[in-house]
């Protein structure tokens, strides 16, 4: 990768964990907006070959007309590809029975992984930064079962490589870099509703904790989350080091049932995590744990999507409904 010839202009920092992914291509997801419009200048700016996916939500009218334009001009402008994709958001949230505020989400990671793999492989970058990481911290330590989990700046999922760059920036310095550059930026009129969690987190819950405390809560809230991930990624390593499953993938009970109450559940949710089952909630576990004695009345548990935990000579697998 190498500098372009804006390397003079004034920079964020970068992750640095992020880095070694930005050798390669990038999708970013840009919507216009303030954050995604800064991390396209960045990407640029440090010579990365980035692309463009700008994602229209069938919301918004005349609104979201004019932040596709403003995406189509930005990239025309930076000599970036561009692709502008429709999707029927309140279609798609009144057919699985969501929100729009999740329909959209899901819609937009659909549609960049599905660009990541049509465009060789690509690293798909997103521009959440400190203050996002801080609203999520609480959305999930409110939801009572992620306690103080955040977003990392790297992570895997669906054989796609998921990339955070601007992670340790502060919205702040976000809209000073932009302001310095007078690069201009679209804002959604929506963000300013308190009429979804995380807006409300935004805009009222966060501005009262500062209030509260006396002081600005949001990177005390991002380091408590760094250091839970950590904690995390010891338990994983350790618990991959263990003798848990057999030869063919099957939880083995008899190892199980040796260890703590505590060590079990965490056992028995690595496991789950190994078998890509969603939403792993704290009822879910303690379901299947009812079911590993030999003993149990009952020998089955359903799992989100369709599938069963089924315990089978002094194995735990996962089998289709």
């Amino acid at each position: 990768m190498t500098k372009s010839d804006s390397s003079s202009e004034p920079t964020l920092l970068l992750e640095p964990d992020c880095l070694p992914y930005l050798q390669q291509p990038v999708v970013l997801g840009l919507s216009g907006g303030r954050d995604s419009v800064a991390l396209l200048r960045l990407l640029v700016q440090q010579g990365c070959s980035v692309h463009a996916l700008h994602v229209h939500h069938g919301i918004r009218e005349a609104e979201a007309e004019a932040d596709a334009a403003f995406c189509a001009r930005l990239c025309d402008a930076l000599d970036v590809p561009f692709e502008l994709q429709r999707v029927d958001v309140p279609a798609l949230a009144a057919e699985q029975g969501i929100s729009l505020e999740t329909a959209g989400r899901h819609a937009r990671r659909w549609l960049l992984a599905a660009a990541a793999r049509r465009w060789r492989g690509c690293t798909v970058a997103l521009a959440h930064h400190a203050d996002d990481q801080a609203e999520t911290v609480l959305f999930h330590l409110a939801r009572g079962s992620a306690g103080m989990r955040g977003m990392q700046p790297v992570h895997e999922a669906g054989g796609i490589t998921w990339i955070r760059p601007l992670l340790s920036c502060r919205r702040a310095q976000i809209t000073e870099w932009l302001q310095q550059l007078k690069q201009p930026w679209r804002d959604d009129s929506t963000n300013t509703v308190a009429d979804v969690a995380r807006n409300s987190l935004r805009l009222e819950v966060l501005p009262m904790l500062n209030k509260a405390l006396g002081r600005d809560v949001t990177p005390i809230l991002n380091r408590s989350a760094r250091l839970q991930g950590e904690t995390q990624e010891a338990l994983e390593a350790a618990l991959t080091a263990l003798p848990m499953l057999d030869p063919q993938e099957r939880l083995y009970l008899p190892f199980v049932w040796q260890q703590p109450l505590v060590l079990q559940k965490a056992i028995l949710r690595r496991f789950l995590q190994l078998n890509r089952v969603a939403d792993i909630s704290e009822e879910l576990v303690l379901s299947i744990l009812a079911i590993l004695p030999a003993d149990a009345p009952a020998a089955r548990v359903n799992l989100p999507g369709g599938r069963q935990a089924c315990r089978r000579e002094r194995r735990l697998l996962i089998t289709p409904a």
